[in-house]
């Protein structure tokens, strides 16, 4: 992560192999920030049979790429270049809407270089390389006054952002020692111009980060033991100095050690411990933390399990986000941090299978965003969070060709307000999301049809547009494949089907309206 925010943009998903969903608290052996679940997201790795090629073209009504990957005994090669079209309308615009800024995003391109090489039978290297750009623009007709009036403004930008980044690994897995160990580094650079301002934009800056995990696993019996070690630095160096700031600049460092024990009491009863201590060199203030993880798992009998997870979480500010906004915050901006409880089932009966959860989340100092009266969002802690809530799921396999998927989940996030006179709690997303997909496999064929609801979401009051409830969100979409042959494959995937003005969070931005993707890729 660079401030703090995970991205996948420069892992091509042609050299991903599979992806993994790990629930609940995790920190332990995650690190601090993991306090919903991790997604691991695991690589392919090189064949040792024969070497393969690969070339596809994917076009589509607001995108295309080219792409090709070579995959041989103990390297993937994978270079790719897309284009995105512009987007007239961007957000929903309008007095009645949530947005009353007319705002666009332009035409856009990225490429990107993956490799993975097999260096020895215990070491690989990952690399990846992307860069893009793109442009975004639009004009605000309508500003309100101190008063709250409605008054002219017709202020407008138009500026173009050019993204590098270079992510790259080295990856140790002993045979047979138990050593697990990654030599990480991660770089980004942004670099804006409004044109219209004809200035730099004021967010440039250039971050990298460097992480080394080292742990050793034991097994004994049936019980296993992890120890490891985790140093992070991460750097951040503004490329556009701003004179509200009184540095432009920060290195933030951090040292971790962590423990984990695993013991199989009984055949159906598993209980695991977790410790972590994370010792952390902030710019601003230094943090001592502890985060203890607590893991059952019951398998009643081959077909049902049953699993508690508790534990806690901890994640800093941006490493220039307390420095950034230090006017707004004169006492400076907290670290997160709180509970994470979780507790639920797994029943499968034939060709049915239920699973059922619980959770609750108990967290303080919540980050987040306000305005002030010039329009100007700043970084602010919002208060506590919770959230309590229910997911179900359902899925019955008809025969070896048809599947069907039922899910939801009925929560209740809630952020304490601390600009309000009783420091009120006020719901903080969508609390009712829902699910329904359709497989089908058969010969050559595969496909599903998925609908996804979001809906009972938050209120929102911007300081200029409608104060309203965020709509409804309802999302139909398709995917199919056809495989050809043994070497040549047919993609159509078919996106908001229904064609809706789907709004993807409370600022107005939209999910784009009815759009398809068709590859069609060739092997050699």
């Amino acid at each position: 992560n660079l401030k703090n925010y995970p991205s996948t943009e420069n892992i091509p998903a042609s050299m991903v192999e599979r992806i993994e969903i790990v629930k609940g608290a995790a920190s332990t052996l995650y690190g601090a920030e993991a306090m919903g679940g991790v997604i691991n997201i695991i690589l392919k790795q090189p064949k040792a049979k024969e070497s393969e090629f690969e070339l596809s073209q994917t076009v589509g009504n607001y995108f295309k790429k080219s792409e090709a990957t070579y995959i041989g005994d103990r390297i993937i090669v994978d270079v790719s270049r897309e284009w995105s079209k512009d987007i007239p309308h961007a957000n929903a615009f309008g007095l009645d809407k949530v947005s009353w800024t007319d705002w666009w995003v332009g035409k856009g391109k990225k490429s990107r270089i993956g490799l993975i090489a097999q260096l020895t039978d215990e070491l690989s290297l990952n690399y990846n390389y992307m860069e893009s750009d793109i442009t975004r623009g639009g004009i605000r007709p309508y500003k309100r006054n101190k008063a709250g009036v409605r008054v002219s403004d017709n202020t407008k930008y138009n500026s173009r952002y050019n993204d590098y980044r270079h992510t790259a690994s080295l990856v140790y897995q002993g045979r047979e020692n138990g050593i697990h160990a990654v030599l990480g580094y991660n770089y980004r650079k942004v670099d804006g111009y409004d044109y219209i301002a004809d200035s730099k934009v004021k967010s440039n800056a250039v971050m990298d980060g460097q992480i080394l995990d080292v742990q050793k696993n034991w097994q004994i019996g049936k019980d296993s033991t992890v120890l490891g070690y985790s140093y992070k630095r991460e750097a951040y160096d503004a490329t556009t100095p701003d004179a509200k700031r009184f540095r432009d600049s920060a290195v933030r460092t951090s040292n971790s050690l962590y423990a984990s024990y695993s013991k199989q009491f009984t055949p159906q009863f598993n209980l695991t411990l977790g410790l972590r201590g994370e010792f952390i060199n902030d710019p601003e203030e230094d943090q001592r933390v502890f985060m203890p993880q607590f893991q059952t798992n019951y398998q009643f009998d081959r077909n049902t399990a049953w699993y508690i997870n508790i534990g806690k979480a901890f994640q800093m500010p941006t490493v220039d986000d307390s420095f950034r906004y230090k006017s707004f915050n004169p006492e400076g901006l907290k670290p997160e941090n709180g509970w994470t409880y979780e507790t639920g089932v797994k029943i499968r009966h034939g060709n049915d299978t239920w699973k059922a959860a619980v959770y609750h989340m108990d967290m303080q100092n919540k980050m987040g965003w306000a305005k002030n009266s010039a329009g100007e969002y700043y970084a602010v802690n919002k208060g506590a969070f919770r959230n309590t809530g229910i997911e179900l799921e359902y899925t019955k396999r008809f025969n070896d060709t048809w599947r069907l998927t039922l899910g939801g989940g009925i929560s209740n996030p809630e952020v304490q307000d601390l600009s309000s006179a009783k420091k009120e709690w006020t719901q903080d997303a969508g609390r009712l999301e829902g699910l329904i997909r359709v497989d089908y496999e058969m010969a050559k064929w595969q496909g599903n049809l998925n609908f996804k609801y979001l809906g009972d979401r938050e209120y929102y009051k911007p300081s200029n547009g409608t104060e309203q409830d965020i709509p409804d969100k309802l999302q139909l979409n398709m995917n199919i494949i056809y495989t050809a042959g043994k070497d040549d494959t047919v993609t159509l995937g078919i996106y908001n089907l229904l064609n809706r003005e789907n709004y993807s969070n409370r600022f107005g931005s939209l999910d784009l309206p009815r759009n398809y993707r068709l590859t069609y890729t060739h092997a050699f």
